[in-house]
């Protein structure tokens, strides 16, 4: 079948061509690709060998990650439509066991591929996915360590699963073509394209190649060693899990609206705590709405605590 890999980069010219090269080295021959060129400048240029098979996409103004995947998924041809960061790397089989899962399987029409961290900082962002793998599949009764290319997921049981954390493998998805109209396009900005991949997991009949295909380039380009993107974060999952109740399969199934629910009430609490913790101005209203399944030693330890901070604060400040 025909795969088209959908590239979104902005100003990383240098790496792009690592990533497009690792797409010309797949021992799958069955591709074209894709590459959307959101805002750079320069704008991108492809070698002209190149333009046979790879199509070149531009947003005039940067439009984000999220809206430059929409925009190469309007545009794919292929039965199968996968997504390549700028920064990262294809493994020289990933198509090929892209290919061979879906042809296995006639029902499947969504695969979450796994990921192999490289780089300075690899050794612990791959310890960080094993944990956050097992924990994830655990939910579900099965193991990584499994001897089967492609583990068949259970599409309830894997979004409650992926309430609790979203490993990088199941934010890299090969999805049929012919399911995005069920599934639909991302929406929003930065962390909010997380939620995305609840619509996969509720709208596809998924499953996970187990074999690492896909290169993440670990070089200390993580965001989460900034304090405001960690609030941003904080506040993202709790409007993602906010839009969740309201999409029908979690508004018509009580089990589902239940686990969202409790989600949204735990995100809430780590809000507070978070702000607590740095000393942020307290927001009550988030421990409020933490308490929606019921009031527990922790909301009153954690109230106490800030009302101590408060108190301690109006009689340290200068008068």
């Amino acid at each position: 079948m025909q795969i088209t890999v959908v590239i979104t980069t902005h100003d990383r010219p240098e790496l792009l061509r690592e990533a497009i090269a690792s797409v010309e080295a797949q021992r799958f021959d069955e591709w074209d690709a894709i590459v959307v060129d959101d805002g750079s400048c320069p704008a991108v240029t492809l070698d002209p060998v190149q333009a046979g098979r790879i199509r070149l996409l531009r947003n005039e103004t940067a439009q984000g990650p999220s809206e430059a995947r929409n925009t190469g998924m309007r545009a794919a041809a292929g039965e199968v439509i996968f997504f390549l960061d700028d920064d990262d790397l294809l493994g020289a089989d990933a198509l090929a066991q892209i290919d061979a899962a879906f042809q296995s399987d006639a029902n499947l029409n969504g695969l979450f591929v796994n990921v192999e961290p490289f780089g300075s900082d690899a050794e612990g962002t791959q310890h960080n996915q094993t944990q956050a793998m097992s924990r994830v599949l655990g939910k579900m009764d099965m193991r990584l360590e499994c001897t089967e290319a492609v583990l068949r997921l259970d599409s309830d049981r894997l979004f409650g699963a992926l309430l609790e954390r979203i490993p990088m493998a199941f934010q890299r998805v090969a999805i049929k073509r012919s399911q995005l109209q069920k599934v639909g396009l991302y929406s929003g900005k930065g962390f909010e394209d997380l939620e995305w991949y609840f619509r996969v997991a509720l709208r596809c009949t998924c499953g996970l190649l187990v074999a690492p295909g896909y290169r993440v380039r670990c070089e200390g380009q993580s965001y989460f060693s900034r304090a405001e993107e960690k609030q941003r974060l904080i506040d993202t999952i709790i409007h993602i899990r906010q839009g969740l109740l309201s999409l029908d399969e979690v508004a018509a199934t009580p089990l589902l609206k239940h686990m969202t629910t409790a989600s949204l009430a735990s995100a809430h609490f780590n809000k507070a705590y978070y702000a607590y913790q740095n000393n942020l101005p307290f927001p009550w209203r988030n421990l409020f709405d933490s308490t929606v399944n019921g009031l527990y030693w922790h909301h009153f330890s954690l109230a106490g605590k800030a009302l101590k901070n408060r108190i301690r604060q109006a009689i340290t400040r200068p008068h």
